[in-house]
């Protein structure tokens, strides 16, 4: 077993050979692959392995080439620099984790728009709400001006609660986009949706102490009639802990290292494009971990990894779960419930949010900490996985959609859709959540689906 600091100085030791024209003696991002797998699984501090890098940038730029800086060329990923800050820092204050979570839709008359809130969360920062106006036939030019106009009013909402407290929206909490989707009769009708924060008025403490502190909450707008969103406490969801997918760190990192395409390219104004060998940086990283002894030899994910560079089936199935998504969207009910489903991990926080039905695509909102959300490949930050067997005995893959994260605090929040479908005869599913270390699972009705009598005595989780 070799000293991870000292391979990693030899990893690099053969760039000093590198002359312009000619291939560089270590494939390009190999090293770099490798130093922010060692920051990201504790093997190296990412300080160390920072200077190890840099010492190579003057002997490179000597010998006439370019080194990418923008594209993470000879240096660790600032994604894996905050995620280890993240793992290493007791958290002071949780600021966005969900204390209750309330579903919609709820319809609030906003100007000259309807405003349908879909979800109000309570956390310690005050209420986040997701939500989404209504569809409008326009063309580019004015769904931006209506989007403009739509997050305007939305500051100027009134937000009260049953205890009296009040609530602001500031202009820099509002984040929103106008979705476009092709009516029948081929044009274009455009719906603005996103999420805002709304913070207690000054002298008004909102949700403190960790547990929610209203009961509902009222929105309005000008002479309008309020419109009542009731904020249910957390759901006694049963939840415990479970094994990580792989039995060590090193091989669930490498479990999600794989790329999404096997050419892969990233690029810069500085360096045009450049293209990266990824077999061989997976195979660069996979040795440096066998090296130092975080990888078990006999691992039983070394088989698949060359068939996973080559082939990775996720792609095909993410791009058919999204089409299956868009085609369906508006023609079904879809059914939600808020959970506030708080995991048991020791060395990170997770909380399940909510679930939503739409026919047989499901879905979880998941908050955690540390959650820095990726940069390019291959410096991946793997922080949540998500996964699922459903009462049927049918295991499903939670695949990430919409994600948001706080740089500053490493705390974020996504939305996982479970591949394959849920089949309609499915009333509960098992959700494990995941990171390189621990597991936990929590048991999760599906809203809208009647159990049938007796199902449940015979799946065993």
């Amino acid at each position: 077993m070799e000293d991870p600091d000292a391979y990693l100085r030899a990893l690099t030791a053969p760039l000093a050979q590198a002359r312009e024209g000619e291939p560089r003696p270590v494939v390009r991002f190999s090293v770099e692959a490798a130093a922010n797998a060692f920051v990201m699984l504790g093997l190296l501090p990412a300080a160390r392995a920072g200077e190890i890098l840099a010492a190579q940038r003057p002997v490179l730029q000597a010998a006439g080439l370019q080194v990418g800086a923008q594209i993470g060329e000879l240096r660790v990923s600032p994604g894996v620099r905050g995620f280890c800050q993240a793992r290493a820092a007791a958290p002071a204050g949780l600021q966005m984790i969900p204390l209750a979570v309330a579903a919609g839709p709820v319809r609030c008359r906003l100007g000259g728009h309807d405003l349908v809130i879909t979800w109000a969360t309570l956390t310690p920062e005050g209420i986040r709400v997701r939500y989404h106006g209504e569809a409008k036939d326009s063309d580019s030019h004015g769904a931006r001006a209506t989007g403009e106009e739509f997050t305007q009013q939305i500051t100027q909402l009134s937000i009260t609660d049953d205890t009296g407290g009040t609530y602001l929206v500031p202009a820099r909490t509002v984040r929103g986009i106008m979705s476009g989707r092709r009516s029948a009769a081929g044009r274009t009708r455009w719906v603005p949706e996103g999420d805002f924060l709304a913070v207690p008025a000054p002298g008004h403490a909102g949700s403190r102490g960790g547990r929610p502190a209203v009961r509902w909450l009222e929105f309005s707008a000008g002479s309008g009639q309020p419109a009542r969103i009731q904020i249910p406490p957390p759901s006694p969801v049963p939840t415990g802990t479970a094994q990580p997918p792989w039995p060590t760190p090193a091989e669930c990192y490498l479990a999600e290292l794989a790329p999404p395409a096997a050419d892969w390219s990233i690029g810069s104004a500085e360096t045009g494009t450049v293209e990266l060998d990824t077999a061989a940086i997976v195979a660069a990283v996979v040795g440096a971990l066998l090296v130092v002894g975080a990888l078990p030899p006999d691992s039983a994910l070394l088989p698949g990894i060359r068939d996973r560079v080559r082939s990775d089936w996720r792609l095909a199935l993410s791009g058919r779960q999204l089409a299956l998504m868009d085609t369906r969207a508006g023609t079904e009910r879809t059914v939600s419930a808020g959970l506030a489903a708080r995991l048991p991990f020791n060395q990170a926080t997770a909380v399940i949010e909510n679930i939503t039905a739409h026919q047989d695509m499901v879905s979880v909102q998941l908050y955690g900490r540390p959650w820095v959300l990726g940069g390019s490949w291959p410096a991946i930050t793997p922080c949540f996985q998500v996964s699922a067997v459903d009462d049927t005995g049918v295991p499903h893959e939670g695949k990430p959609g919409n994600a948001s994260a706080s740089i500053s605090a490493h705390e974020g929040t996504g939305t996982f859709w479970f591949w394959p479908p849920v089949p309609p005869q499915a009333t509960q599913l098992r959700v494990t959540v995941s990171t390189l270390w621990e597991a936990a699972w929590a048991l999760i009705d599906i809203p809208g689906r009647l159990p049938a009598h007796g199902k449940m005595a015979q799946i065993q989780w």
